[in-house]
């Protein structure tokens, strides 16, 4: 989570795609900024960047990004010609889907990223515009006038890259608000970056797999009980600083057929998404947070009813009576 950042120096490049003129326009100089402007931007920039789910460049398949942010970081005074190189590698991987938008490269000192002060560059695109009413005073009465613009609430694709962790590709955190993969997959070409976040979301993300699609086609498990084992997993992440897999598949799992099914699946599972296999690591609690909706418990039928278990499995029962199915639930005080 970035907490504050200040700009050095700030470019400016006009970058779009294929379907609307294939423009590419570089400056020459960085842009000239009073402190109001300044400020303003520094929030547009950095605002969006809420979360410790961090990535890093691969060098091996992004090297001329990597060699572009070491001359800046090692030389701020190349950033105009960093920054050009920049915006020619993200104009060859546009695509006839992107539009055409500004492309901001800046150079940030003394930025705090979870309590750590680094340098970092920030790569940015604002593509959508939006109509803005500019209202003047005219003798005794206003004048309004129609004016296109971006909105400075955050950019539509934005990256920070940290001087840390330079013999890994560096330390990188993204926004992508666009539906296209190109700025993460072809311009990045990012990896995710082993900490207790990314450890603790992908094991939240391989328990939700495992249980919704994975049993189903191993076992007779209705959605009840589905919801059961999603709502221990749940449980298990909120309630322990560590993960440990012995006592998760003793405390979750607790069948020995489910945790035989679940190592077999765990293991193709890593395997097909490069992810190293842990026997123990430290449970993020930001991530718990903010990937809770992965292990949702809700079931529902048809388009009538939503029924949020939370807690007791034995509280809810399933039954048939003449070709009609029903969920019968048992509770003590109603609010």
């Amino acid at each position: 989570m970035i907490n504050e950042a200040i700009i050095h120096s700030l470019m400016l490049h006009k970058v779009g795609g294929k379907a609307e003129g294939d423009t590419l326009k570089t400056s020459k100089t960085p842009l000239k900024l009073d402190d109001e402007i300044c400020t303003l931007l520094t929030s547009f920039f950095i605002t969006p960047f809420k979360t410790s789910e961090y990535f890093s460049l691969d060098d091996s398949q992004s090297s001329e990004l990597c060699q572009a942010c070491a001359a800046i970081f090692d030389n701020a005074d190349t950033l105009a010609e960093e920054s050009a190189k920049l915006a020619h590698i993200l104009h060859e991987t546009e695509n006839d889907q992107t539009k055409n938008g500004e492309f901001y490269v800046a150079y940030f000192r003394e930025c705090v990223v979870d309590g750590e002060t680094v340098e970092a560059i920030g790569l940015f695109k604002s593509e959508n515009k939006e109509t803005f009413l500019k209202i003047y005073p005219a003798a005794n009465n206003y004048i309004i006038e129609a004016e296109e613009g971006v909105n400075i609430r955050k950019p539509d694709k934005g990256c920070m890259i940290f001087n840390t962790e330079s013999e890994n590709g560096y330390l990188v955190s993204v926004i992508d608000g666009s539906k296209n993969a190109e700025w993460r997959n072809e311009f990045l070409k990012i990896k995710p970056y082993e900490n207790p976040y990314s450890k603790t979301r992908a094991m939240m993300q391989a328990c939700k797999d495992f249980v919704t699609d994975e049993l189903p086609e191993q076992f007779e498990i209705n959605r009840a009980d589905q919801i059961d084992l999603l709502n221990r997993s749940m449980q298990y992440f909120k309630e322990n600083e560590a993960f440990e897999r012995p006592r998760f598949e003793q405390e979750v799992l607790q069948q020995p057929e489910l945790i035989e099914s679940f190592r077999e699946f765990d293991e193709k599972y890593r395997d097909e998404k490069n992810i190293p296999t842990e026997m123990t690591f430290e449970i993020a609690p930001q991530a718990v947070k903010k990937n809770s909706k992965i292990l949702k418990s809700v079931l529902k039928l048809d388009k009538n009813f939503h029924i949020y278990i939370h807690g007791d499995r034995s509280l809810i029962e399933k039954g048939e009576e003449d070709g009609r199915k029903y969920y019968k639930v048992f509770y003590e005080t109603e609010t």
